[in-house]
């Protein structure tokens, strides 16, 4: 199975710093490399957010967008045959859980390593994932 991988720039947005396709780690077996939502520590305005709505953000920085996925991912560990179902590919904006995964970091831009069956869920295209309080 080819390699695959999303073709663009990766911006990471506290550090502004930016790498190209060609400069992202290869997820090697079944690992899936994800660009992690990052928490909001100011409002649109300039508003330094207070530390429970920061909380919360952070809590919900368990999503981000799939880049790319290695060879092995979704399929069986033994026999190589892929899993049945309808599993994330490159593009896709997933969950994960909180503590989930290896955290990497290349030329600034902060990445996640996981497992493919660390991932929970798919979010929908056009669904915004946002705050609440407890």
């Amino acid at each position: 199975m080819p390699r695959q991988h999303v073709d663009k720039i990766i911006t990471d947005e506290e550090s502004s710093s930016t790498i190209g396709s060609h400069q992202l780690p290869r997820p090697i077996g079944w690992k899936v490399l994800v660009q992690a939502n990052q928490a909001k520590t100011q409002s649109k305005g300039g508003i330094y957010l207070p530390s429970q709505s920061q909380d919360n953000e952070e809590y919900l920085t368990a999503h981000g967008i799939i880049l790319s996925i290695g060879d092995l991912a979704y399929r069986d560990r033994e026999t190589g045959a892929g899993w049945k179902g309808n599993w994330p590919s490159v593009g896709d904006h997933v969950t994960y859980g909180k503590y989930a995964g290896q955290k990497v970091t290349i030329n600034g831009v902060k990445l996640l390593l996981l497992n493919d069956d660390e991932i929970t869920s798919v979010i929908p295209e056009g669904v915004e994932v946002t705050a609440y309080i407890q």
